[in-house]
């Protein structure tokens, strides 16, 4: 009789070992798959803002947008009613900059404002005062014209 005791003891030694392993799997796997899930939500978030970011800076823009060709490149601005200043945005090794200066002064990126990271920012004027923005989160249409109140 003491030797069924014995194997039905190591018996459930092992069921619950078994149990504890496939516990401790399932939370290494959950782990892994959260972590990517977020990573994957941060990016998206992060493209997101970018975009939304553009809209809103061309919806505060007082008295108009244009662009211009810089130092870096081409670049969007912004201008602050008639002060002769502006937002000026483009892209510095690898990051969207918005540097607020006169407009067509120097640009000083290394005290800009740093809006993201992205490898691409174009920016193509098509028909009826319409400028389309090419970044690394996707494109977005802005009027280079706004009628204000």
């Amino acid at each position: 009789m003491k030797k069924k005791e014995s194997y039905s003891g190591l018996f459930i030694i092992g069921i619950t070992a078994f149990f504890l392993g496939c516990f401790m799997l399932l939370i290494v796997f959950g782990v892994g798959v959260y972590r990517n899930v977020v990573e994957m939500q941060n990016q998206t978030n992060s493209l997101r803002s970018l975009s939304s970011y553009l809209l809103t800076v061309s919806k505060v823009g007082e008295t108009g947008i244009s662009v211009e060709e810089g130092a870096y490149g081409k670049m969007l601005v912004i201008e602050d009613g008639d002060t002769g200043y502006g937002n000026r945005i483009y892209v510095y090794e690898g990051e969207l900059l918005e540097d607020f200066g006169k407009i067509g002064g120097k640009l000083y990126p290394d005290a800009a404002i740093r809006i993201a990271e992205t490898e691409v920012f174009t920016i193509e004027e098509l028909k009826n005062d319409l400028l389309k923005i090419t970044t690394s989160a996707g494109s977005v249409y802005i009027h280079m014209l706004e009628e204000r109140p």
